[in-house]
């Protein structure tokens, strides 16, 4: 029996991690197109259409390990009134976005009479407790500085050009190093508590 509830519950992830990762992708190219920039949506981008954010690679991670991501949205800061400005609010709203649904998700498990429905309502809580996960996994995991996560983004914000560019060239084997680091498990002592107090207080 509790093998067979765990096969429910890991199908159940399945449209969780499409869900978050569309989620943010989208976001991206709607606060990029809402900011100006015609980029998302020449490419065909500006859609909730799971197929057009798919990455394999970023699915199976996240899935398998909470750290994971959707086919990343290209944006042109040519477009903005303020480059700077506006390539940080493209940046940081997909991981805004991501918490608030993880709330949405919360809130609609705490208020829907799920006891009441049987079978289904046993299958909506593990889907509702699972796209609440996954949207903080991706909120919680992007404030890593690791590509293709945001917080990269955010960086050539924020650091100096000279900074920056020194961190871009080490882009890959830092990459790599936490990619090592996570699968071995040493990553978990700083991200876990921090996915564990959003899961608590959203």
């Amino acid at each position: 029996m509790t093998s067979i509830v765990n096969l429910i519950v890991l199908a159940l992830q399945i449209p969780a991690v499409i869900f978050a990762t569309t989620l943010h992708e989208f976001s991206r190219a709607a606060v990029s197109t809402a900011l100006g920039d015609k980029k998302p949506k020449n490419e065909g981008r500006l859609t909730l259409n799971p197929i057009k954010h798919f990455e394999p690679v970023g699915f199976i991670l996240m899935w398998a390990t909470g750290f994971g991501w959707g086919k990343p949205v290209e944006t042109s800061p040519m477009f903005y009134k303020n480059r700077k400005r506006d390539t940080l609010i493209t940046a940081i709203a997909p991981t805004v976005i991501n918490l608030i649904a993880a709330l949405v998700s919360s809130v609609i498990y705490s208020l829907a009479p799920l006891n009441e429905m049987g079978i289904v309502g046993i299958l909506l809580s593990y889907l509702l407790v699972s796209i609440k996960q996954f949207n903080i996994y991706i909120a919680v995991y992007n404030i890593v500085p690791v590509s293709p996560m945001d917080c990269v983004k955010v960086l050539s914000c924020v650091l100096p050009a000279n900074s920056y560019f020194k961190y871009i060239q080490y882009e890959k084997i830092i990459q790599m190093v936490f990619l090592l680091l996570l699968f071995m498990g040493y990553t978990n002592f700083i991200i876990n508590p921090i996915i564990s107090i959003f899961m608590a207080i959203l």
